[in-house]
């Protein structure tokens, strides 16, 4: 799961980055926010947070002092920059500093929501560097798609297996949970989403077990359990087609 931090001193904006954003579509969280840069930096630095939206003028410590502070400190987070003023010094700064996008306000949510989506790419690509994956046909990005657009019932069933992952799913079982028909819930993966049913499925088991292999203690076998498969080799083999090495050795890495 991807951890996001919010800074900004507007109470009502970060309100509304906390509440209204649909992080649990995306795999992220929220786990923490400030109001002012020389707070945030420091929990910044405790947390780790894999994603930063920040406002450029606070109080104490500006957006971009803040971002400055980070990567001297060589702090790898994906900064997305939301802000009252278009001035170009402000996104010249932020450019230089290798920000990844710069929002103007009143902020537009499809433009937000690309900001985050393109994010999580560039996150999963340096998972993907990091793991020495290379260039092929195994290199899937894991998220490619706005769950806005889609159908309401495809979002419900994505949202099904996010939650129900670990358990044995099937087309057939979560088209029976929404009430639908097997034929048409294949249909919609395939139509809208263009992939099946079992390769989401396959993706949100694998994203999941990266994320348990930070505990290099944890045994590969007691990952594949708790991310839905009950055969170790099975798991360890659909692991290496997708990432390009075997569980263990990614483990290691990471």
């Amino acid at each position: 799961m991807y951890q996001v931090y919010i800074v900004d001193d507007a109470v009502l904006t970060r309100k509304a980055l906390v509440m209204t954003v649909p992080w649990e579509q995306w795999d992220c969280v929220v786990v923490g926010s400030a109001d002012d840069g020389e707070k945030a930096f420091e929990e910044i630095v405790k947390l780790s947070p894999d994603i930063v939206i920040t406002d450029i003028r606070m109080v104490r410590m500006s957006g971009l002092e803040m971002i400055e502070k980070c990567r001297e400190a060589n702090i790898k987070v994906q900064f997305i920059i939301i802000s009252g003023y278009n001035e170009f010094e402000y996104a010249k700064k932020a450019m230089k500093m290798e920000v990844l996008d710069y929002i103007l306000k009143p902020i537009d949510d499809q433009e937000l929501y690309q900001a985050i989506l393109r994010a999580i790419h560039r996150l999963e690509e340096q998972n993907v560097k990091k793991s020495g994956h290379l260039e092929g046909e195994s290199r899937q990005p894991l998220i490619d798609y706005d769950e806005n657009n889609l159908n309401a019932y495809l979002r419900q069933a994505l949202k099904y297996v996010r939650e129900n992952y670990s358990s044995d799913l099937s087309v057939r079982s979560v088209a029976g949970y929404l009430n639908i028909s097997e034929s048409y819930l294949a249909k919609l993966f395939k139509t809208e989403i263009n992939i099946t049913f079992l390769e989401y499925l396959t993706r949100v088991r694998l994203r999941k077990s990266m994320e348990l292999m930070k505990d290099k203690n944890m045994p590969i076998y007691e990952i594949a359990q708790r991310v839905g498969y009950k055969d170790y080799r099975y798991f360890s083999g659909t692991f290496k087609k997708y990432i390009g090495i075997g569980p263990k050795e990614y483990q290691m890495r990471t």
